[in-house]
């Protein structure tokens, strides 16, 4: 597929469903059985070492060579010894590993995506091992994840969503998302962190915007609420929060979004 180039217009129809990554990676349905914990010892312990060792200072280092900033972080302080929840905009199509595991050095972080990691030979296993949690449609997997989310959570790691759940490369806005993904951190009465993506504009603006990662204030369940309604609070005030982060920060638009109500007619 062709790259996008700087400036170029991207025409959407639909903020909920668009997506324009580029990998076109296709997503299967997760088997029945999918191993979504990380139970056996030795597994582990050469999962550990994948992760701290090599994962990490790879992440960091470029993370460090694309120039990106964060601000923030004292807002985690609070939530030392607690499992939670961090969830962000999805504006590249790498920013659900790198951000959320640079940001929480110290734990384990566990990231639920779509299944097309899944596809790839080697890296699936990588994968796993570095705590991705593909999506399943069947009741089973559906059990089982949320099985494995407490599991993780009891262990004080971080699990990390994007509620946008499509890709809009370098985006400036936080676009509305469902409510449906907050049911985890409702019924595990587990805090979350909104997470931001903003882009500042660099001297040439052919170069790609510098990156900078703004760690929101906790937000937790409320203690007089059903489920059913910390899943509506979670939500309003994640997606608040993280709209109030990015108005309040000037940004760069390296590619224009334009609404069309028909696709086809920019073909």
């Amino acid at each position: 597929m062709k790259r996008r180039k700087a400036g170029s217009t991207i025409y959407y129809s639909d903020m909920l469903n668009d997506d324009f990554a580029q990998t076109k990676l296709k997503r299967p349905e997760v088997v029945d059985g999918y191993k979504f914990k990380r139970t056996n010892p030795i597994n582990n312990f050469f999962s550990a070492i994948l992760y701290y060792c090599l994962a990490h200072p790879i992440l960091s280092l470029f993370c460090i060579g694309r120039g990106i900033t964060f601000s923030g972080k004292k807002n985690l302080k609070e939530l030392k010894g607690k499992g939670y929840y961090v969830y962000g905009n999805h504006t590249t199509e790498w920013d659900e590993i790198v951000y959320a595991s640079y940001i929480c050095w110290s734990r384990r972080v566990n990231i639920v995506g779509y299944s097309d990691t899944t596809t790839i030979p080697v890296v699936k296993h990588i994968a796993r091992a570095l705590g991705y949690l593909p999506l399943g449609n069947s009741i089973k997997n559906q059990r089982d994840l949320m099985y494995a989310m407490k599991f993780y959570l009891d262990k004080k790691q971080v699990i990390v969503i994007y509620p946008e759940a499509h890709v809009w490369p370098y985006y400036t806005h936080i676009r509305p998302f469902p409510a449906a993904s907050f049911h985890y951190p409702a019924k595990f009465n587990a805090p979350i962190v909104p997470l931001v993506t903003v882009y500042k504009k660099r001297i040439c603006k052919k170069f790609k915007p510098c990156i900078k990662i703004i760690i929101g204030k906790p937000i937790y369940p409320k203690s007089d609420f059903t489920p059913a309604q910390n899943k509506v609070y979670l939500h309003d005030e994640c997606y608040k929060q993280m709209k109030e982060i990015s108005d309040s920060h000037k940004q760069f638009e390296y590619f224009h979004y334009e609404y069309i109500s028909d696709k086809s007619s920019t073909k």
